[in-house]
């Protein structure tokens, strides 16, 4: 009998990476090719300031764009489209999001309605510097590791 594959998917705003359980007692694996690093955001080229109308003599303030959160949004979004094409390529059966609350906020918009059905749970923690022991806490409370 097939094993039920588990993905454990941790993210924070800067990396992500995939740690596997093939089953219970089996524990967590990191998988290398499973990993991504999000591109550093890219700097406004201006300082944020004053624009003129030109219906009139007013002005208005403009708001400087937040870098950080495109960058963000675009690293959720390289993240949950490799792990879409992971799932449709049958490499596991049920995934698990880790990440902080506003990361995984982002990864939920992401993944696409494919994987709603094998989300098995969510752990909003930032784990990434953690070892695989102590994820493999957290992620037990969810399946039999």
């Amino acid at each position: 009998m097939k094993p039920v594959v588990t993905w454990a998917l941790l993210a924070n705003a800067r990396h992500a990476k995939v740690l596997e359980n093939r089953g219970p007692g089996k524990g967590l694996v990191p998988l290398e090719a499973h990993q991504w690093e999000a591109d550093l955001p890219e700097q406004p080229r201006d300082r944020a300031g004053m624009g003129h109308s030109i219906g009139g003599p007013g002005v208005s303030a403009v708001e400087q764009a937040d870098p950080q959160r495109k960058a963000d949004r675009h690293f959720a979004k390289v993240v949950g489209k490799a792990v879409t094409k992971a799932f449709l390529a049958q490499e596991f059966d049920r995934l698990i999001l880790v990440a902080g609350p506003h990361m995984l906020g982002l990864l939920r918009d992401e993944v696409e309605e494919a994987l709603a059905p094998v989300i098995a749970g969510e752990i909003d923690k930032d784990l990434m510097a953690q070892p695989a022991k102590s994820v493999e806490a957290h992620v037990g409370e969810i399946i039999a590791v």
